[in-house]
């Protein structure tokens, strides 16, 4: 959801911290690879993979908006 709402306002930047995004990640790449090394149940792997891709999208999204605002910020400037 929170990526939905992301696309809708075009504001994740302000949202959320880059260093949150990465700390998230961090730990859902950690969580993957416990899940891989210990054996664990095919869903737990695939819910792991799952939320690895949705920090993915989420930190996509930040840098893209990110830049897409600032764009928008210097275009202002010189009008």
């Amino acid at each position: 959801s929170q990526i939905c709402v992301a696309c809708q306002n075009g504001r994740v930047d302000q949202a959320l911290s880059l260093g949150f995004l990465l700390c998230w990640i961090a730990g859902d790449l950690t969580n993957f690879v416990g899940c891989y090394l210990t054996n664990q149940l095919p869903i737990q792997i695939v819910t792991a993979i799952f939320y690895v891709n949705m920090d993915i999208i989420m930190i996509s999204q930040f840098v893209y908006y990110k830049l897409k605002n600032q764009k928008m910020t210097k275009c202002k400037v010189f009008q």
